[in-house]
């Protein structure tokens, strides 16, 4: 919203507005609004339009992804492409068209094909991501409306889905494609873009040589390089921004304030591409995307072959909405500005030899530079880079560039380096000095010198210039400590290992094996099959379909509570958190805070009327209180302090970090559980230690033991809808709108902190944006803060916590090192272990609650006779972890998987061989007492190794493993017994038939947060009242119809609503019996009328409180699953491909095996991030969360999924203990992702035993990162050899 009081003008100086189009609709600003004000913010805050969405406001997520429309400078053409809008400046958009998924189709006008299809593949679940996919899409459909499936996978980089797993959305997306044969595929209609744009009348929509005044500061867009020159002279001494994308914001944040920005876009001279008879230069505003484009049509050229080495390599950068915003020469200047950047651009370029030109504004001179003159001698505060320049090459000029990051895509490398040289094609001598250039070893150094001087004149193929020159590399490299990258030792020996790679291409491989060592592993298209038993006679229940509000969330109409339209008295909260601990607080100073335009109010301690607790008690346990405010004592690093209230979220949030808090007697942290082990920093043990069969005697009786320990990995839940509340004061009461997991907890926690009744604190939970556990618990305490806010201004207050703030102060997945010890026999039978559990509670004795699932669930898919398990909740000085997607079995199905791994290892036998020797058989009675009458984990294991095709499979993997010295597979099979369990006192539903047309609506306890639970009560109302599913529609949660209704967690949520939906609904048709009877014939809608007239209450209320069968342990029933993984590792570098899973999964009689099979997608690619790519990492000294943003923090995304998934529901299994024979999806396949670590754990092994003869096993560590799994290989300069 506009900044008020900022000033309209500045003096005599003219200034004009800014007009632009939003689906064809004009906007015009005139300067009321903050220079830093995205597109993002207008388009939601200003033009009302939510479908875009906002999230990371870093460029690294995709979801505010809308499509641009502006003129070419070269060419005069329109040009539409997708962009970030929460990275775009308001003011640079003048004269631009903006397309956001409004403007393209909704439900009143019709869908767009784009929004149909995405619904009709099931590719949305949570549905927050899904408009910025469909822009993504839509933008690249301008850009080119046939597309190949291969283009269409590679222009996905940039958008973050936590919830499907990404292949229905890449499926429904691919269907455009002309060479797609998936069902249902159909290249777009020409008539399909181009939606609401203004048709070009020769006039400019915007205006010429913009000049904007912002009070004390100013916005410029020149025309013209003079313009720009005299522009940047007027304000010698000031703080200059000049912008293209803008995009470097994204990362380097805080660099500001300015009181100049210069808008670069409309400067001519900066677009154009000139060919001389030795060169090629490019403009600096050729944004990256084009500049890929432009080198790719001209490496065919003569002397420019090596034009599409750059071009493979800057498709590297970020993602294709950055690259379609920024420039090159915006890459650079970061640079420039942070020499320690990896820049992408400056690293490749650097390499082919590029000169830049630069322009002096002082005096118009442009001049021609090395590039990397631009480090180390150019002052550029009064200059500007004008142009590229890159040279022709003869056919000795080789260019070989790489960039290894902790994922597949849209990551900074943790070592990037392009290496050009001179290479003798026959003699294979270097004939000129070589250029060795590297990122991400320091800030100073770039060029390798010592190892550049060694090669030149030298023969490659020579064994000991190559091991000069690895030496001279290794010793001539000093890494830097860095607490967010890798570790020095992984950054020097993979810089080494890339040299190394680079020599092996240019000589070829000596020996066979090691041929396939200097390339990258190459990712095929991605594929995937879903194959299930229809059982029509139940349907509408039963049948396949998508969610029912898929069509809704792909055209963004889908209202979530950030989403609520705002009224004129809102303010906007953001927390106010420590920047360490454990600690004291001396004083916090909010004046610096309260000064800045906007600013409102600061709540903290003092204004809380009730309890400075936002713990509000489980109906099955009690909890420990935890301050909402922090009163004194800090616990951790992130801690809440405060709230600034403001008038607009941006403006909160950057009061937010004025806020001065002063501590005392700081400690160092506890941050790890070895740390809390060895200080014996532990909360009351949650339980006895648990005991089964007699575990001494049988340890002593066996033949073989060992001993072991394993690590499980913490997680950051990335849910794509941020924490979010909107409490808005009425009467005498509070109206909560948020988004979390439990509308009951949240009801209590309100009434707690501000003293009011219950009865006076209405809770309504519209949808959830994704939640995986992340808003059971931590959603409360932003709940509770608004509505101390709310209670004290008497004015609406929402809280939308950033992700930065939300990644700090909120709980995590709990890490487990477990120490163990196990008996086995010389055939492989496992007969006793024995587990110490060490469980990360944080500073909070609450996630306790929640280890005994460790415990529990330990066994997995065996069955071993005498165990013993002590559990130990260890503090840590972190945020209380909390409960993530199966927060106890994932890290039990890890432990227990390795220590059938060391077993088989000591053995010398394939695990395979192992685990199947020692899976369950129906009637075993599990590690807790359960009696496993309907076990379907040996049909599941024969059956998926006949239909994976196992034993083939295997023969492969060795046969490739003896032929490859530097690529390894690993294939591995992982059981998963997982047991679900009908938490607390279950979920009221509410079924209203309306008499006058039959329609029906719902209101059940139970939260819609993209599993689907919505679509299934839907479809169990449909089926059992006999009505099309299109007459029932479901409506949001709400405290008062639902009252006391348990949180939605633990995969079961969708069927305690069905059967408490199932009961209504029989309770209707008992009451409308004796008119049926009489009116056999009538339709529905008849019927439903002379029941109306008959006084027949048509509304229905039930609450289904599920009992378990009788007999010892806590579960109702077992989701069995079984999955195959298959992988390939890259030993030199650590990069790594999930090449093929199959899952067989008994799902019982699926409610739903569309949404079904969408939650076991999503479930795993989850448990890939958790077990390969995603770490938080805390600063040593403060405790502070370092891995707090979308640039460090690292989900899958479209290319860490596998290559090709296939998925099967067990047919003819139904569940006698299920609702309706169903089981429950949600939790499981989270668990076999397992296999992918430890199939990369064995790649890793074989390759450390063909490098050091070593077979050790090695500890199980989670996450199985690039860096773990390279130098857990053993790779030593010895071995580097042709």
């Amino acid at each position: 919203m506009p900044v008020k009081g900022r000033n309209q003008g500045q003096g005599n100086v003219a200034c004009t507005p800014a007009r632009f189009f939003i689906n064809g609709k004009q906007h015009t600003v005139h300067g009321e609004y903050d220079p830093t004000t995205s597109l993002n913010d207008y388009i939601r805050d200003t033009a009302g339009l939510r479908g875009t969405k906002v999230m990371c406001r870093e460029g690294g997520c995709g979801c505010c992804a809308v499509m641009v429309t502006q003129k070419d400078v070269a060419s005069g053409q329109d040009s539409s492409f997708s962009i970030n809008s929460c990275l775009c400046p308001l003011y640079s958009v003048d004269g631009w068209q903006i397309t956001t998924v409004e403007g393209i189709g909704n439900r009143k006008d019709g869908y767009h094909p784009i929004q149909d299809r995405i619904a009709k593949f099931n590719g949305s679940q949570c549905g927050y991501c899904t408009p910025g996919m469909v822009m993504n899409m839509y933008g690249l459909l301008h850009d080119n409306p046939t597309p190949t499936q291969q283009n269409v996978e590679d222009k996905f980089d940039g958008n973050i889905c936590r919830c499907t797993g990404y292949r229905p959305i890449l499926d429904a997306m691919k269907s455009f494609a002309v060479d797609s044969s998936i069902p249902q595929s159909q290249c777009i209609d020409i008539e399909d873009l181009n939606k609401k744009l203004c048709p070009r009348t020769g006039m400019e929509c915007g205006a010429d040589g913009l000049r904007l005044c912002l009070g004390e500061q100013s916005w410029y867009r020149p025309e013209t390089l003079k313009a720009m020159a005299g522009i940047v002279m007027e304000n010698q001494g000031k703080k200059v921004r000049l912008l293209y994308g803008n995009t470097a914001s994204g990362v380097y944040k805080d660099d500001g304030p300015f009181s100049v920005y210069i808008d670069l876009h409309h400067i001519k001279d900066l677009y154009q591409i000139q060919v001389t008879d030795t060169s090629m230069q490019f403009g600096a505003n050729m944004s990256l995307s084009k500049l890929i484009d432009t080198l790719d049509l001209k490496k065919s050229e003569k002397g420019y072959a090596y034009f599409g080495a750059i071009a493979s390599h800057l498709r590297k950068i970020g993602n294709v909405l950055l690259r379609n915003a920024g420039s090159w020469a915006g890459n650079v200047m970061i640079k420039h500005a942070h020499p320690d950047f990896p820049s992408d651009v400056f690293t490749v370029m650097e390499a082919a030899g590029a000169h830049i030109a630069v322009v002096d504004c002082a005096d118009g001179v442009v001049k021609s530079y090395p590039l990397l003159s631009l480090i180390t001698e150019i002052d550029m505060k009064i200059k500007l880079i004008v142009s590229l320049e890159l040279f022709k090459q003869d056919e000795k000029f080789k260019l070989i560039s790489y960039k290894i990051m902790p994922r597949s895509q849209n990551a900074h490398a943790y070592v990037n380096a392009g290496f050009q040289i001179h290479v003798d094609a026959w003699k294979f001598k270097v004939v000129k000095k070589p250029s060795l250039v590297f990122g991400g070893i320091n800030r100073d150094l770039i060029h390798a010198y010592k190892t550049e001087a060694l090669l030149n004149g030298k023969t490659l193929t020579d064994g000991v210039v190559l091991r000069s020159a690895l030496d001279c590399l290794a010793s001539e490299l000093e890494p830097t400590a860095d607490r967010v990258l890798a570790s020095a030792q992984y950054r020097r020996s993979l810089a080494v290992n890339l040299l190394y790679k680079c020599i092996l291409e240019l000589c070829g491989a000596k020996h066979q094996t090691r041929v396939s060592g200097p390339f990258s592993i190459e990712r095929p298209l991605s594929s995937g099959v879903r194959e299930f038993q229809e059982k029509k006679a139940d349907w509408p229940l039963k049948e396949p379909m998508p969610k029912l509000a898929s069509h809704a969330q792909a055209s963004g109409e889908a209202e979530f509570v950030n989403d609520i339209p705002s009224s004129t008295q809102e303010l906007c909260g953001a927390f106010v958190v420590t920047s360490q601990g454990p600690a004291t607080i001396q004083n916090v100073d909010a004046s610096c805070a309260l000064r800045l335009p906007g600013v409102v109010d600061y709540i903290s301690v003092k204004d809380i009327t009730g309890v400075n607790n936002h713990v509000a008690s489980l109906s099955i346990a009690p909890l420990a209180p935890e301050e909402l405010f922090c009163s004194g004592k800090v616990l951790f690093a992130g801690q809440p302090v405060g709230l600034i209230l403001a008038e607009s979220q941006t403006a909160a949030d950057e009061a937010a970090k004025k806020v001065a808090i002063t501590y005392s007697d700081t400690r160092p942290p506890i941050l790890t559980l070895d740390e809390a082990i060895e200080k014996e920093s532990f909360f009351a043990n949650p339980m006895a230690e648990h005991r089964l069969g007699d575990p001494e005697t049988a340890m002593k009786k066996c033949s073989k033991t060992l001993s072991g320990r394993t690590l499980s990995g913490s997680n950051y839940h990335f849910y794509m809808e941020n924490q979010v509340t909107l409490c808005v004061p009425s009467e005498e009461r509070l109206d909560v709108y948020t988004a979390t997991q439990s509308s009951e907890l949240t009801q209590g926690s309100v009434s707690m902190v501000t003293g009011l009744p219950m009865n006076n604190v209405v809770v309504t939970v519209p949808r959830v944006g994704g939640s995986f556990g992340g808003k059971a618990f931590c959603s409360i305490p932003v709940a509770a803060a608004a509505a101390v806010a709310a209670h004290k201004t008497k004015k609406p207050v929402k809280i939308s916590v950033n992700m930065s703030t939300n990644m700090k102060m909120s709980g995590k997945r709990f890490q487990v090192l477990a120490k163990y010890d196990v008996g086995f026999d010389e055939a492989g039978r496992v007969h006793v272990v024995s587990m110490d559990v060490y469980c990360d509670g944080g500073s909070s004795p609450n996630a306790a609650l929640f280890f005994s699932e460790v415990m529990m669930s330990l066994d997995q898919g065996y069955y071993i006779p005498n165990w013993r398990i002590k559990l130990v909740a260890c503090r840590t000085d972190k945020a209380g972890t909390t409960i993530m997607r199966a927060p106890g079995t994932l890290p039990a199905g890890l432990l227990i998987e390795s220590v059938f791994e060391h077993v088989a290892k000591h053995l010398s036998r394939n695990v395979l061989e192992i685990k199947e020797l020692n899976l369950y058989k129906a009637g075993q009675t599990d590690l807790r007492g359960h009696e496993l009458t309907y076990c379907t984990l040996r049909k599941l294991w024969t059956d998926l190794q006949q239909w994976a095709d196992v034993a083939r499979r295997k023969n492969e993997v060795n046969s490739f493993n003896k032929a490859n010295q530097w690529k390894k597979r690993g294939l591995t099979m992982t059981p998963v017994k997982y047991g679900m369990l009908y938490m607390g006192s279950g979920f009221t539903v509410d079924v209203a038939i309306y008499a006058r047309d039959g329609t029906v609506t719902v209101v059940q306890g139970g939260v819609e947060m993209g599993q689907g639970l919505f679509t299934k009560v839907a479809q169990a109302v449909a089926m059992t009242l006999g009505i099309p599913v299109s007459k029932v529609k479901v409506l949001p949660n709400q405290s008062h119809t639902t009252a006391n209704s348990f949180l939605s967690g633990g995969s079961t949520a969708s069927e305690i609503s069905v059967m408490s939906a199932l009961k209504c609904c029989e309770i209707l048709k008992e009451r409308m019996a004796p008119v049926r009877e009489t009116n056999p014939d009538s339709d529905w809608e008849a019927l439903v009328k002379a029941c109306d007239l008959a006084g027949i209450e048509l509304t229905a209320k039930h609450k289904s409180v599920p009992k378990k069968k009788d007999g010892p342990g806590e579960f109702h029933y077992f989701t069995y699953c079984v999955g195959v993984t298959e992988v390939e590792l890259d030993v030199l570098t650590g990069e790594n491909q999930v090449r093929r899973v199959d899952i067989l999964f008994d799902c019982g009689e699926s409610l739903n095996p569309t949404i079904d099979i969408g939650q076991i997608e999503g479930a795993y690619v989850m448990g890939l991030g958790n077990l390969l790519t995603e770490n938080i990492i805390y600063d040593p000294e403060t405790g502070a969360v370092l891995t707090d943003g979308t640039w460090e923090y690292k989900p899958p995304t479209t290319k860490d999924i596998p290559v090709d998934i296939r998925i099967r529901l067990l047919p003819d299994a139904p569940n006698p203990y299920g609702v309706k024979a169903s089981k429950a999806s949600g939790e499981p396949p989270i668990v076999l992702a397992t296999g992918a670590l430890y199939a990369l754990k064995q790649a890793m092994e074989e390759a450390r035993f063909d490098l050091t003869s070593n077979k050790e096993f090695q500890p199980t560590v989670a996450p199985y990162t690039v860096e773990r799994l390279m130098l857990g290989c053993g790779v030593h300069v010895d071995k580097l050899v042709l």
